[in-house]
């Protein structure tokens, strides 16, 4: 079984402020639930139903967000780009601005964690996009680095494959020449 060791460059803003997002994220579901069971008379009307699932579909979604955060920072794929980029304007912003605006006049400590957990949000957001943009997973390498690598394919043995339509490519070639059982 061969291992393809793909190098990918970590963004380390973003880890930081993913770490601290988390953090920041967990004392703001923290203080939104301590809120709400300080309401929890007001909880047995439409408004009160419809905070609670605006905090359920908030939580999940902010827990989804810093995955598909991490997933991007750490890994090259697009799928966990795509999630971030809809999860956040699609259902977290909506559920986060109706808990805001649901306890407006209430507490200065939810506004002012709210006011960070956005904050943080927008800098994850503009640093993952501007990250991906810059760091493509099939970016074009320099031509020295290209030549060098096509140099060190010919020096490769071929292998032949009995299976029909299932060659074995360059990149396979790649994969078994880094992968750490060839070393």
């Amino acid at each position: 079984m061969t291992y393809s060791i793909v190098p990918h460059r970590a963004n380390l803003v973003l880890q930081m402020l993913l770490q601290a997002n988390t953090y920041v994220s967990m004392v703001w579901a923290m203080s939104y639930l301590i809120h709400m069971l300080f309401r929890l008379n007001h909880l047995w009307n439409v408004e009160g139903l419809s905070m609670l699932v605006a905090y359920t579909l908030a939580v999940s979604a902010e827990s989804v967000r810093l995955y598909a955060g991490y997933s991007v920072n750490l890994c090259s794929g697009a799928t966990a780009m795509w999630l971030l980029l809809t999860v956040t304007p699609c259902i977290l912003l909506p559920a986060m601005v109706f808990l805001r605006l649901s306890s407006a006049g209430r507490s200065l400590w939810l506004r002012i964690i709210t006011n960070a957990v956005f904050g943080l949000m927008t800098l994850e957001v503009i640093v993952s996009v501007v990250h991906f943009v810059i760091c493509k997973p099939g970016q074009k390498r320099s031509m020295p680095q290209a030549e060098e690598e096509e140099e060190e394919e010919e020096d490769l043995p071929e292998e032949h494959s009995s299976a029909v339509g299932s060659p074995t490519s360059s990149e396979q070639k790649r994969r078994v020449r880094r992968s750490p059982e060839s070393k």
